[in-house]
């Protein structure tokens, strides 16, 4: 694309030799319009929106500062090169403050025009460069916020992620204030009763797309309460409370927040809950804490009698005790599937066997409930992508096959045998949907190379995790990130060494690397010899 330009001056001697003897295809410009007052020109602005302006200062009508003023006020950012007659210290100042590109004297030599032109379209095309970069991330943002904020929330949960720069960049961008506040997390329970226990498997995500839907309308009339998670039959709340309320009261606030939220599910949904309330700390870094407690609860309701609503209270004199249903686990195995990775899924499985076998192989009756655990999780989020299982699996019916379960490896060979075609699907599914961040991410490296551009730099622009994008890049071009860098600075160090101009750690330096030594080792792994054998 051309860059657009005109000229403004009084001086017809001026705009002949400007017109007739610079060489503007040479460097990308074309010549819209000439004018030979400040008005005139500005009307000529106005109609062709340049990207290059050359003007005298002293015009009739109006000068050439005025006009710039003007356009300044009207937003148009082209780059402006002054050419005038006269020295004067006020014109400069008032070009310093318009961000003119250059103030040339006359009369100017075509070299000193051409040097000037040349750094003005290179500002004029890093300018469009950045703004198409822009655009773009705005673009992704858009389409990645969903995502983003649920990536943030669900986050949060974990240790450590409140202190990482996706955090700190994300919660600024969503203008979400975690400053003075208490924090609590509440899970909720939900199980079909007796005398619907004969549903099919299918039947669970519209169990929780119900509770999920209840969810989040409570959620638009009460700011402080924030979806966090779902899992098989369990729905996450990140609760916070003002720092204005006392401490003593926070618990009690919380506990009232989980009655009304189980109170609707069951008046709606007909179905029995438990809800756990982790307990209140007074800070983001602390939530895991809170999360934990909350999970420890949920997992002893069984030996907690008839209670349904469990709070810190009950850990009393407890213990530390495990969680019966290993959940990190089952998350693990759930977002492979889902998000198409179809070599890490029976590397995950087998991580979950590894682990139930270190603490002791469970009877058939647990390893059943674990299954149908596992299945609803990943139903549920199939469904969140708009995929049913029943599409990839007609007539899967769960209940069914864990029946013919016999013993760990059953289990091991069963959740394999499903996953892995559920994750070809969704792989398929994901390079589409990725292709335009993917495309994005490779331009960005075509053109920055030189920078330092670890994978975390690339996520913080886009506005998601460093392992959820190592995880789409991988899936869309079937190279990880880190190997596609290397393959674009070592083609370019190829032809700036065939170029013959550089030294070696000049050529190393442009490409990116610091580190001569290292450069070396790369260049040799890359292409097969040292730089100083390549010719």
């Amino acid at each position: 694309m051309k860059i657009r330009a005109v000229i403004v001056d009084d001086d017809m001697t001026t705009l002949y030799g400007l017109q007739r003897s610079v060489p503007w295809g040479e460097f990308g410009i074309e010549l819209v319009g000439v004018a030979m007052n400040g008005q005139e020109g500005l009307d000529l602005i106005e109609l062709h929106r340049p990207d290059l302006i050359l003007t005298d200062v002293y015009m009739p009508v109006m000068n050439g500062i005025q006009m710039l003023e003007a356009m300044r006020a009207r937003k148009h950012t082209a780059v402006a090169v002054i050419l005038s007659g006269y020295e004067d210290f006020k014109v400069a100042q008032a070009a310093l403050k318009l961000q003119v590109f250059n103030y040339m004297s006359k009369p100017a030599t075509l070299g000193e025009i051409g040097e000037v032109l040349r750094g003005a379209v290179e500002q004029i095309r890093s300018k469009r460069s950045s703004e198409q970069e822009e655009r773009e991330l705005r673009e992704l943002l858009d389409i990645h916020l969903p995502e983003t904020r649920k990536q943030l929330f669900k986050g949060l949960l974990e240790p450590g992620f409140s202190e990482t720069a996706f955090f700190t960049k994300v919660s600024r961008r969503l203008k979400l204030d975690f400053a003075r506040q208490y924090f609590a997390v509440v899970m909720l329970e939900y199980a079909v009763t007796r005398e619907r226990a004969d549903y099919k498997a299918s039947d669970l995500p519209k169990f929780t797309y119900g509770v999920k839907n209840i969810v989040e309308e409570m959620n638009r009339t009460r700011p402080g309460v924030q979806l966090a998670d779902m899992q098989s039959r369990v729905i996450v709340l990140l609760v916070s409370v003002p720092a204005e309320v006392r401490k003593e009261f926070v618990l009690s606030r919380v506990k009232q927040t989980a009655r009304e939220y189980a109170d609707n599910i069951r008046s709606f949904l007909k179905l029995q809950v438990w809800a756990a309330v982790g307990k209140p700390v007074d800070s983001v870094q602390q939530i895991p804490v809170s999360y934990r407690e909350a999970g420890l609860l949920l997992a002893d309701k069984d030996a907690m009698g008839d209670a349904w609503l469990l709070s810190e209270d009950e850990l009393q004199g407890r213990g530390n005790r495990a969680m019966r249903r290993p959940l990190d686990h089952y998350q693990k195995i759930v977002e492979a599937v889902v998000q198409g990775q179809v070599e890490w899924v029976p590397e995950r499985i087998r991580e979950l066997t590894e682990l139930l076998l270190e603490q002791g192989a469970p009877g058939i009756g647990t390893l059943r409930d674990m299954a149908i655990d596992l299945m609803g999780m990943l139903a549920i989020s199939l469904y969140e992508s708009g995929v049913q299982m029943e599409t990839i699996h007609p007539g899967l019916y769960v209940y069914k096959d864990i029946e013919r379960m016999t013993s760990l490896r059953d289990f091991e060979a069963w959740l394999t045998e499903i996953t892995v075609p559920v994750a070809e699907v969704m792989s398929s599914r994901g390079t589409h949907k990725h292709r335009k961040t993917v495309d994005f991410i490779k331009r960005y490296v075509q053109q920055h190379y030189a920078e330092d551009l670890t994978l975390d730099v690339i996520a913080d622009k886009v506005y998601l995790t460093r392992n959820y994008l190592s995880q789409i890049f991988k899936q869309v071009t079937g190279d990880n990130y880190n190997q596609y860098l290397t393959q674009v600075r070592m083609e370019k160090a190829k032809e700036l060494m065939a170029s013959g101009k550089y030294k070696l750690y000049e050529v190393a330096l442009l490409v990116g690397y610091k580190n001569n030594a290292y450069f070396s080792q790369q260049f040799k792994r890359y292409w097969g010899c040292n730089p100083s054998e390549f010719g």
